[in-house]
């Protein structure tokens, strides 16, 4: 079999996003397999290179920052396509709302999903972009490979595309190698939020703030780089008086160290298609609580292998707090349900979906 792989970065590791980790395990094992599996990219990023000698053959186009005008992803996804029509690929697999080539992994929620969430102004701010995807999905993708029922069921709603053309895959996980380390101090709740206010970032401090006007005790970490230059969370830091209960941690390269020094993962986000810290953390045998906006929302039983919420964060914060529930049991069966998601049955998957065409 013949492959091409189309995505703007290509990270071989330091992945920055599940769809980056996504992509790299699909093109990573099927070179395993033995297909012949070209790249086209603006950039590749590595610190190894293991992968980049093992492709058939790179081709580079264009520029990362292109990919914020749509006129330049044209430009890119028809260069492309001339390209790929001059090879006999079996299947030409691209990333997110773009112009379609042929099988779409698509990872995030559409710019229209975003201006009814947003309101009227970023509609206004835009609007080439929302009428750009309108016309790329148009043109339909043979198949679209999508993380969860939400972002189907958004793009079935906001675009007319009918229900066959979908395929839904949950993403795969890595379960660490032996037991992780117990986080026995005091109980403490990790929220990951590099986009603060599109995570979640300040419904989660409100329901800190609830907790602690009911003078339990926790702590908080929440993975943000830029807090600091964050006037409105450093605002509302010293209002509710969380400066002593948070500790704010730069990116990390190894989210290891950061399951293993808290008790509960917390996901509030609004605009989350899927979630795979959720994931991550049950595989650490640590429960999740996630907003049921979250496609992770869909591998959850409510009180059994972890938590959803829907207006009422501070209240299923409170049940992990207050022990009301058997923490060790629910911690238990979210690892069970983690190992249910592995990448090679991800990948196993996917090749079936696409030898199904």
């Amino acid at each position: 079999m013949k492959l091409a792989f189309v995505i703007n970065v290509f990270r071989e590791d330091d992945f920055h996003s599940g769809g980056e980790r996504l992509f790299y395990e699909l093109v990573n094992r099927a070179i395993q397999d033995g297909f012949a599996v070209d790249l086209y990219c603006t950039t590749y990023l590595s610190k190894q290179n293991i992968l980049k000698n093992k492709l058939n053959k790179i081709v580079f186009l264009g520029h990362p920052k292109d990919f914020k005008y749509p006129h330049k992803i044209e430009k890119f996804y028809n260069e492309v396509k001339n390209l790929t029509q001059a090879e006999n690929y079996d299947f030409v697999i691209s990333e997110n709302i773009s112009p379609p080539l042929d099988i779409g992994i698509l990872q995030g929620h559409s710019l229209i999903h975003y201006k009814k969430k947003s309101g009227f102004f970023f509609g206004l701010l835009k609007y080439k972009h929302i009428q750009a995807q309108k016309k790329w999905l148009k043109n339909q993708y043979r198949k679209i490979i999508v993380p969860s029922e939400v972002l189907k069921t958004e793009l079935m709603e906001n675009f007319n595309i009918p229900d066959e053309k979908f395929v839904v895959m949950y993403p795969g996980v890595d379960v660490p190698n032996s037991a992780p380390k117990k986080h026995n101090g005091i109980f403490t709740f990790g929220l990951s939020a590099p986009s603060f206010e599109k995570k979640g970032g300040y419904v989660f401090l409100k329901a800190l703030k609830d907790l602690k006007d009911k003078n339990y005790i926790f702590r908080a970490k929440i993975i943000y780089p830029k807090y600091k230059k964050n006037l409105k969370l450093q605002y509302l830091l010293n209002k509710y008086g969380l400066r002593d209960r948070i500790k704010f941690l730069p990116y990390q390269e190894n989210m290891q160290g950061f399951y293993n020094s808290i008790n509960c993962v917390v996901m509030p986000s609004f605009l989350e298609t899927f979630g795979l810290v959720a994931l991550e953390g049950m595989a650490n045998k640590i429960p999740a609580i996630v907003s049921h906006y979250c496609g992770a929302s869909e591998i959850i039983k409510n009180g059994e292998n972890g938590f959803i919420f829907d207006d009422n964060l501070a209240e299923k914060m409170e049940l992990v707090l207050n022990k009301k529930i058997d923490y060790e049991k629910i911690s238990r069966n979210a690892y069970e349900t983690a190992l249910q998601y592995n990448w090679e049955d991800f990948y196993k998957r996917f090749l079936a979906s696409l030898k199904s065409l």
